[in-house]
């Protein structure tokens, strides 16, 4: 009797696929907490934008961090935003002392927005690079399109600022 390809495949390759998942866990980013930004409403304009953000970073562990930096988009990026909302998992592949977000995240992004919109930025960066941004949300009210690469640029504030 033949089995079906998907059995096969399942006894094949599941052993792999378990010791595979056990190396990526034990050598992976640990999750670290939460950052949630405010971005200031403004313009994007065609080959793109920067517009200031104030974050707050939320830790599994410790209390909460205050950062303002930038949040700048290289590519195409033509409409308006009101005030944004954003926010990323946190990954750190390495031990983090205070303020692990500070410095520079680079990665990719798009964005939509009518009326309602909603964004999404992947971003790799902060203190030794060991930092991995993964969104999680997004309230971006406008009239808005865009897509390329993103930065953001993140140092610490003694209170979180406001726009």
């Amino acid at each position: 009797m033949q089995r079906p390809i998907h059995t096969l495949l399942t006894e094949l390759c599941g052993p792999a696929l378990v010791c595979f998942a056990s190396a990526a866990a034990s050598a992976g980013p640990v999750p670290t907490g939460v950052l949630e930004c405010t971005v200031a409403p403004g313009p994007g304009f065609i080959l793109g934008s920067a517009k200031d953000v104030s974050c707050i970073f939320r830790p599994v562990r410790g209390r909460p961090e205050y950062y303002a930096g930038r949040l700048s988009r290289f590519g195409v990026d033509v409409g308006v935003t009101g005030r944004s909302l954003l926010s990323w998992a946190v990954y750190i592949a390495t031990p983090a002392g205070r303020y692990p977000l500070s410095g520079y995240f680079a990665g990719t992004g798009a964005g939509i927005a009518f009326l309602a919109g909603a964004a999404a930025d992947a971003l790799i960066g902060g203190e030794r690079n060991a930092v991995t941004l993964t969104p999680l949300s997004s309230a971006s009210p406008g009239l808005n399109l865009s897509a390329g690469t993103s930065s953001l640029m993140l140092q610490p504030s003694p209170i979180p600022p406001r726009f």
